[in-house]
């Protein structure tokens, strides 16, 4: 019996193993995970800060409002409530105060960042109370 032989298959020249079609793929992947973690993170540390930042609010009108309390006194505490929360990353924090019947303390200041240059976000906050008589 004769023997046959099979006909070559050509072999595709354009055609990559795939080896560095993967090492591309895993490449564009890795970026994008790593800018999604990135971004959870400076969300995190925006809300973070925005929070520290609504507690002194809230601090500053309770002793602002209180009978015996002054806008001074309220600027004072809600100073003292950002700067023991927050330490080293609140910089440039403005308090304000505006005394009436409802008595507002408004803090404004920069939250911490990661993508942002580390210069994080401009936030502005405010608490109002009633004034006790």
């Amino acid at each position: 019996m004769p023997m046959t032989t099979r006909p070559e298959t050509p072999v595709s020249v354009g055609r990559d193993s795939g080896a560095v079609d993967l090492s591309i793929q895993m490449l564009f992947g890795m970026i994008a995970v790593l800018f999604s973690m990135l971004l959870v993170f400076e969300t995190t540390t925006y809300w973070h800060g925005r929070n520290v930042y609504n507690d002194a609010a809230a601090e500053g009108a309770r002793v602002a409002a209180a009978s015996d309390g002054t806008c001074a006194d309220g600027i004072s505490a809600a100073t003292e409530a950002v700067r023991n929360t927050a330490g080293a990353w609140a910089r440039d924090v403005h308090v304000s105060c505006i005394d009436g019947p409802v008595v507002t303390v408004t803090v404004a200041g920069g939250t911490p960042g990661l993508l942002v240059g580390a210069a994080g976000f401009r936030v502005r906050v405010s608490e109002s109370a009633p004034k006790e008589q």
